[in-house]
């Protein structure tokens, strides 16, 4: 049985954010793991996924970003991907000052857009040791809202853009709309359920947001994520919000280690089922090879004159 999690803050460049932090037992430190959500989830959907870490001994830490869910942050929804990115750090300093973490040994991990934010987090920060991204989503932001909507539906976006950026000129603030609104079978009541089931969601986000998703391209750095290990977790089923061809694309520039695993399921099936139980095995296999099996990458010590004196005698 997963035990509840801790109800935690922590600093993340002056806001507080607010993580459920789930504990293993154990008899030591142990590796652990910061985890985010897409835009239409908030940290308490993340206890789907958290237990199966938990039960193979990690420690994990689910976050809200900032301006959502639980954690500060005004206005209330600004979904700035680059801000998330320094969540995720910030996420990793806060379980590196937990004893019952082993600091030299945190992975990622994020689901949807959250799965982008945890490869570029990665690529700053060495500190986190290995990534996962399950259900894979935006890799170039411009790209993947001209495949979501078209480029007709893209042009209105820049134009409602444009009104928006002088409404924050003259000193207003940026309009309110819904963060995703999911069209399809089995989909399309996605984001009212979110609300009903976690009381903290709001599927709005600040108008300005879009702009923000728009210029966010981590595929342009996925290259140096390496040698930190990657593995993706892509849907191969009906799935217009999680493309596949979003997922080869960044895999593809990606250097080693690295594995794309391609599971026969629609756009829920990673979340929900039947998909969930296969794609959780895929990810703590990662995790524990390398973050428990794999040896740590060392620096030499810079010799001193006195130890090349020692060598040479």
């Amino acid at each position: 049985m997963t035990p509840r999690p801790e109800q935690v803050m922590f600093n993340s460049l002056g806001t507080r954010c607010a993580g459920d932090l789930y504990l293993p037992e154990a008899d030591g430190p142990v590796p652990g793991l910061v985890l985010g959500h897409s835009g239409v989830m908030v940290k308490e959907a993340l206890a789907v996924f958290a237990p199966y870490f938990v039960r193979a001994g990690f420690a994990v830490l689910a976050i809200d970003y900032r301006t959502v869910g639980g954690s500060e942050g005004e206005p209330r929804g600004q979904d700035y991907p680059q801000r998330q990115v320094e969540d995720f750090r910030s996420g990793i300093s806060y379980l590196q000052s937990r004893p019952e973490v082993d600091a030299a040994r945190i992975g990622l991990w994020g689901v949807s857009v959250g799965g982008s934010v945890a490869v570029q987090a990665a690529v700053l920060d060495r500190r986190a040791k290995c990534v996962v991204v399950q259900s894979p989503s935006v890799w170039n932001g411009w790209r993947y809202l001209e495949r979501l909507v078209g480029r007709s539906g893209v042009h209105a976006m820049r134009e409602s853009l444009d009104e928006d950026w002088q409404r924050r000129y003259e000193g207003e603030a940026s309009a309110r709309v819904p963060h995703l609104t999911l069209e399809g079978e089995n989909v399309a009541e996605a984001p009212d359920l979110a609300a009903e089931m976690f009381p903290s969601y709001r599927n709005e986000k600040t108008h300005d947001s879009t702009e923000h998703l728009l210029t966010f391209a981590p595929e342009d750095l996925i290259h140096r994520l390496a040698p930190t290990p990657l593995l993706m977790i892509a849907n191969g089923g009906w799935d217009p919000y999680h493309m596949l061809e979003e997922a080869q694309s960044a895999f593809a520039k990606a250097g080693e280690p690295k594995r794309l695993e391609v599971l026969p399921y629609d756009v829920l099936g990673l979340y929900t089922g039947p998909g969930l139980e296969e794609a959780m095995a895929l990810a703590v296999g990662w995790f524990d090879r390398y973050l428990r099996r794999t040896r740590l990458a060392t620096a030499t010590p810079t010799p001193t004159l006195e130890s090349v004196a020692a060598m040479t005698q």
